[in-house]
């Protein structure tokens, strides 16, 4: 069978679509939009002002600038000499949250005030800023001459001495930044991100916006509005019975002109994506051959709709049927889509799983939706502790386990945007002779983001840890028993009396910036805060490893309230990227994005080993463990939601890519049970399954029963979206095909990162079953009806 007529028939239609006027128009437009496009640009510059969204602790700043003022203690440390030069305005507001009032002071008067120091530095002191913890940037820019430093350099440097005398306030930021250019001329404000964020921001939302708008909406509809009369057209008496007098099968000449109809959109496609790929390239620095994926993708989602406009054609042999028929299969893909996101984000997405916790049998978890929940196994549902739901405003504090029978967590009152909430929260005690009802107990720091313990809790090795915004606090299972009424108090300690004796205003301070609380002892060492981006991993009840602005260290206890360094490396590499860390043995795991995993001497803090991370993946949780035969084991949670092993004893040559997968897919996360020796993994929302870390074998497998709305989700929703060709989600595929990734994290607000998953596989699969039946009818209808 030859092959000619139907090469014929599909070079016809590119003609045709080359002589369409509408063609020519959307031609044009699309060079207008690239010409528009071509001036923008960008150029570096080292990061200097101060902006609303650099704040990690706006509560804290308000508060450590009146204790600067009211304190007299500070007033000559670092401290007291910014908060002195601020302008009078702010500074009688500060003196009244010395007093102790309630005033609420604008992110933008502080930025203001921080910039004005900026511009004028008379308030710096060489000597007062010797006690301040000073980076490794603000050493060297000190160390120069003052005649050799730009008007930049300067002000980087004024910025620096800023953030080193008030630590715990801001986010971490790169010392350059991207300022937009359009045709030589600056954008007024910069992008607080470093060229390799500002790549990467281009890849994974700017560009993939472009496309999806671009070529999801507007050309696909000028695309059906151009090749809508192509099927009616060949349906007309003349034409189809010359094409028909020849020796053509009926399918293959309809499939040919279905092909030939997705000319038009491939042609303005490849105009649209080669300049996208120029201009970023030329422009921006980012040449990015992923984006051309675009163009075949692009005419993928073309041919979905244009697969209802031939079966619509061929039905009714009307141009304008077939438009309004595709239309209104549009309208019905984006309102299913619509709900489908609506029940993601309202439905399922509050009751997905964050953090486990076991005591003895029972299990308990935090939800996405800031609430938390028991596992009820006689219900063989989740039973809310705390509740939880999309317009939740407070947060619940990862539930840490400190017996079989005990678990400690808190409520953060309006935490769910801003760690400190509205102000220091109780620390809970849950028991099981009191149902596991929240009991409360100590007062927790202000601005408390994470508790933490030794993975073995005895009595004579029971801390608790407790970090704050800059500070690393602890306190002892007994003084929260003691606090919960769990247990009888030997004798008044002298603290009590000595925190009666406090001044009124100096705990409201204190509050404010998130100091110490009755029954806590800050360990952080001297002149050390932990500032961003921080981790810390606990070791035993002695000693702590932490990550604070890129300074890698171990912290020792010491015969001193204040724990001291024992070791310290400066990390290589963006010192502004998040940090994971695990502990196991004498051996720590430390992850950043984009960057290889590193397994890392306790002892000495030096590299034993780095681990590819798989392509499109990056580390979302590490946790260490050593199993019932002492062997140490780190579990890496990753981007698409696969979990890894790596057993550093075994073979420390291998990839990660080579290391065994372990538990289910779609993990939301997983927590290690030390007395029982399991791994719980909670994965797909809210299922749980566990698995014997001796033996491999899963030992507990954990489907809830859903009610209400979810049940609606479960039955009604999926199905629909199944049946419907997801082609709004094929831009999540297309961002992946641009970006590399499949899945991007950000910051919920709450001190935590929050990571989203890109639907891939799925939406290709649908569109393609779709595209398949609908073409297959086509033909069918084709060659059984005489026309």
């Amino acid at each position: 069978m030859s092959l000619r007529p139907y090469q014929a028939i599909i070079a016809d239609s590119f003609r045709s679509a080359l002589s369409s006027r509408v063609l020519w128009i959307a031609m044009v437009a699309i060079w207008l939009f690239l010409i528009l496009l071509s001036p923008f640009g960008y150029r570096e510059d080292y990061t200097t002002e101060f902006r609303n969204q650099d704040f990690h602790n706006g509560t804290r700043l308000k508060g450590m600038l009146a204790s600067g003022l009211v304190d007299p203690d500070v007033r000559e440390e670092p401290l007291g000499l910014i908060a002195s030069a601020v302008p009078e305005d702010l500074q009688r507001q500060l003196r009244l949250v010395g007093k102790g009032d309630e005033v609420r002071i604008r992110y933008s008067v502080l930025t203001d005030a921080l910039n004005g120091l900026i511009e004028d530095e008379s308030w710096y002191n060489a000597q007062s800023w010797q006690s301040t913890t000073r980076l490794r940037e603000l050493r060297e820019l000190d160390e120069q001459d003052v005649e050799q430093l730009s008007d930049s350099l300067r002000k980087r440097r004024a910025r620096l001495r800023i953030e080193a005398a008030l630590p715990g306030v801001f986010e971490a930021r790169a010392s350059r930044s991207i300022l937009l250019t359009y045709a030589g001329l600056d954008f007024p404000t910069e992008v607080t991100v470093d060229k390799p964020q500002f790549k990467m921001l281009v890849n994974q939302f700017v560009l993939p916006l472009i496309i999806n708008w671009l070529l999801g909406f507007i050309l696909i509809f000028l695309g059906i509005l151009v090749t809508a009369s192509i099927i009616p057209d060949m349906l007309q008496p003349g034409s189809l019975h010359l094409l028909l007098s020849k020796p053509v099968s009926r399918t293959l000449l309809l499939l040919s002109k279905f092909v030939g109809g997705c000319a038009f959109v491939l042609l303005c496609v490849t105009q649209l994506v080669i300049g996208l790929y120029l201009i970023a390239g030329l422009r921006l620095d980012i040449w990015n051959l992923r984006l051309l994926w675009c163009i075949p993708v692009s005419v993928f989602l073309f041919s979905v709709f244009y697969s209802v406009s031939v079966l619509a054609g061929l039905r009714w042999r009307s141009p304008i049927l077939a438009i309004g028929v595709t239309v209104i299969f549009g309208g019905i893909c984006m309102l299913v889509g619509f709900i489908g996101g609506l029940s993601d984000g309202l439905v399922t997405g509050p009751d997905r799983l964050s953090h486990l916790a076991v005591a003895g049998d029972d299990i308990f978890a935090t939800t996405k939706g800031g609430g938390m929940v028991r596992f009820d196994a006689s219900q063989n549902q989740w039973s809310e502790i705390y509740e939880s739901g999309p317009g939740n405003r407070d947060r619940v504090l990862a539930p840490l386990a400190i017996s079989s029978d005990q678990i400690i967590t808190a409520r953060v009152r309006g935490g769910r945007m801003n760690p400190f909430g509205s102000g220091a929260p109780e620390l809970s005690l849950l028991s099981r002779k009191n149902d596991w009802s929240p009991e409360p107990s100590l007062r927790l720091p202000t601005g408390t983001t994470q508790l933490l313990a030794p993975k073995k809790i005895a009595p004579a090795n029971d801390s608790i840890f407790a970090l704050n915004t800059s500070d690393l606090l602890t306190t002892t299972r007994s003084e929260i028993l003691l606090a919960a009424g769990e247990q009888k108090e030997d004798a008044p300690t002298p603290e009590s009396d000595a925190s009666q004796n406090t001044p009124s205003w100096f705990s409201k301070l204190n509050s404010l910036i998130g100091g110490k609380t009755k029954g806590f002892e800050n360990i952080t060492p001297e002149r050390m805060p932990l500032t961003q981006p921080r981790s810390v991993a606990v070791v035993n009840a002695n000693t702590v490893v932490a990550i604070s602005g890129g300074r890698l260290m171990r912290v020792e206890k010491a015969p001193t309230d204040r724990w001291t360094i024992a070791k310290q490396r400066t990390l290589a590499g963006d010192n502004s990227l998040d940090t994971l860390l695990a502990v196991t043995g004498d051996q720590l795991m430390l992850a950043r994005p984009d960057e290889p995993l590193r397994i890392i001497d306790l002892e000495s803090l030096q590299d034993l080993a780095e681990l590819e991370m798989p392509t499109r993946s990056f580390a979302t949780q590490l946790v260490g463990f050593s199993n019932a035969n002492g062997d140490d084991t780190f579990l890496v949670v990753l981007s698409d939601g696969t979990c890894r092993q790596v057993n550093w004893k075994d073979d420390s040559k291998k990839r990660l890519n080579d290391f065994a997968r372990i538990g289910p897919n779609e993990i939301e996360t997983l927590s290690f049970d030390q007395p029982a020796n399991r791994l719980f993994f909670a994965h797909n929302v809210d299922q749980l399954d566990a698995i014997d870390v001796s033996t491999g074998d899963t030992v507990l497998s954990i489907r809830p029963s859903v009610t209400g709305w979810r049940q609606v989700d479960q039955l009604v929703v999926t199905p629909l979206r199944w049946l419907t060709p997801q082609t709004g989600d094929l831009g999540e595929t297309i961002a992946t095909m641009i970006s590399g990734k499949s899945a991007f994290s950000f910051s919920s607000g709450d001190g935590e990162r929050e990571t989203i998953r890109r639907k891939v596989a799925g939406p290709v699969i649908s569109c393609t079953v779709f595209t398949t039946v609908m073409l297959m009818i086509s033909c069918v209808y084709f060659a059984t009806r005489d026309f």
